[in-house]
């Protein structure tokens, strides 16, 4: 008979076999030991043993789901009112019994008295403060449908789709990069500057990738040291044993306002990639929101290629009872 409970210290094990037994997808790092789950999740300043729920049979695992909350707007601290569920995973064997649907209405209980009123399954761009580098590659940031029917699954359970996030890979050992004569001058008049300065960047920013390796890339105006594009990579270790190969993740691509629509923000992707083709780095993740056209249209002339989709879906929360908040 299956059982529903929340975390115990000792359950790190079990849930490392349910992860590598459940076939969780591409997107899902695979061969890796319980400390990384120990550095990923459970020793995260905001875990919440309450919001871990596992379901179990005679002390097996079968299942878990992971409930926590975005950040806010500053990534000071985490919003209560905004919800994720962060994980849910079902071992091959129990599914279609209905342990999917239970976790995630136990989940959705434990957001309402802890004062959610939406919860987003999937997390979304930089809204999960889980699994991040282990799931979803660069970031935990949608749900994978390669293994999965999410849309039947949490549609039938009140939610809407939310959110789209395209995936783009490149595959640094293969092909040239693009030239024009606006990326020469660009190179003729731009340095490429590299710094691990990140201290400067937001709490949910260091508790989520801090643990990473993580380098900025900067170009600069050789003359007067203006920046004109700017972005950071993390590493993705974690992921030699499922890949095969060193990766990176790409992320936070920026070019100020007044400088855009100059080919800035190509130049800089096209600069990292050659400098991290030099440190024998083979593959590179990012992350675009799908109505971002732009990010999209800049790493496929950067000769990415979209590789998968991943999705979140939304639901509105109704407001626990008063003595259910304080429990």
């Amino acid at each position: 008979m299956v059982q529903f409970r929340t975390f115990h210290n000792r359950d790190t094990p079990g849930i490392l076999k349910l992860w590598h037994a459940s076939k969780l997808g591409p997107s899902a790092a695979e061969g890796f030991p319980c400390d990384i789950l120990e550095l990923f999740v459970f020793s995260q300043p905001f875990f919440d043993r309450n919001g871990f729920i596992v379901a179990t049979e005679d002390d097996r695992i079968v299942a878990f789901v992971h409930a926590g909350f975005r950040s806010n707007e500053s990534g000071s601290d985490l919003d209560y009112t905004q919800g994720v569920i962060s994980g849910l995973v079902v071992h091959p064997d129990f599914r279609g019994q209905g342990l999917g649907r239970q976790l995630v209405g136990q989940a959705e209980e434990y957001l309402a008295r802890k004062g959610a009123r939406v919860v987003v399954a999937g997390a979304g761009l930089d809204g999960n403060g889980f699994y991040n580098g282990i799931y979803g590659g660069l970031q935990a940031s949608g749900l994978s449908k390669a293994t999965v029917p999410w849309d039947e699954f949490y549609e039938a359970l009140g939610y809407q789709p939310d959110q789209n996030i395209f995936v783009f890979h490149r595959d640094l050992t293969m092909g040239r990069d693009p030239i024009s004569s606006r990326l020469i001058r660009h190179r003729r008049r731009l340095n490429l500057v590299i710094t691990d300065r990140v201290r400067d960047l937001s709490w949910w920013w260091h508790v989520r990738f801090g643990h990473l390796d993580a380098l900025r890339f900067e170009l600069q105006e050789r003359h007067n040291e203006e920046i004109v594009a700017s972005g950071q990579i993390v590493g993705l270790d974690v992921y030699v044993p499922k890949w095969g190969v060193r990766a990176v993740g790409m992320r936070d691509i920026y070019v100020p306002e007044n400088q855009r629509r100059n080919g800035y923000g190509l130049s800089l992707v096209l600069e990292i990639c050659r400098r991290l083709r030099e440190q024998s780095i083979q593959l590179i993740e990012a992350q675009v929101d799908s109505n971002n056209e732009a990010a999209q249209q800049m790493f496929l002339a950067a000769n990415f290629e979209h590789v998968q989709e991943l999705v979140t879906y939304r639901r509105e929360l109704t407001p626990a009872e008063p003595q259910a908040q304080n429990d």
